[in-house]
């Protein structure tokens, strides 16, 4: 935010209808800038980073509103994220649902093994938004993409679930 700063951007985006709580406070990011290495390195002073996150609802109006916020002085916009409101609702189904689908493979696997499957002896909670979750995704590779995941105006929501089962006595 090299021309106007910090203050200009909130200026836009109290005109562009986004209410200050939906707004994060800024964060400040102060470092010391050089040009060069080693005997020929020079001071060339300070640079800070003012970093905001912006939450807007009216998708429609994303579009103008990140115009007027680089020309409100936003030199850089490291990402745009859609996200739903009802999303730990939604979790809680897909969770339930991740432990029906691994109950299945675990009741296949049982029958192929020639046993009986026994009481749940271990349960494991795997974020699949964490790094390295995506083993578990089902058997696709973690970094496929699906066509639900490109569908306009939808959100992707995902759970994992590890359970152990002991084997039942015969």
């Amino acid at each position: 935010m090299r021309r106007r700063g910090p203050t200009s951007l909130r200026e836009t985006v109290r005109i562009h209808g986004v209410r200050d709580a939906q707004v994060s406070a800024s964060r400040l990011d102060m470092q010391t800038a050089w040009n060069g290495y080693g005997t020929d390195r020079v001071f060339l002073g300070y640079r800070c980073r003012a970093a905001f996150a912006i939450e807007c609802r009216d998708l429609d109006a994303l579009e103008p509103f990140l115009v007027a916020a680089v020309e409100a002085g936003a030199n850089q916009v490291e990402g745009v994220d859609f996200d739903v409101r009802s999303k730990p609702e939604l979790r809680s189904q897909a969770r339930e649902k991740a432990v029906r689908v691994a109950r299945a493979k675990a009741e296949l696997y049982a029958a192929a093994a020639g046993v009986g499957l026994g009481q749940v002896v271990h349960v494991e909670d795997v974020d699949p938004e964490s790094v390295g979750a995506g083993r578990y995704r089902s058997h696709s590779d973690a970094g496929s993409v699906t066509e639900a995941d490109l569908a306009p105006g939808s959100v992707v929501v995902s759970a994992a679930v590890v359970l152990g089962f002991a084997i039942a006595a015969s």
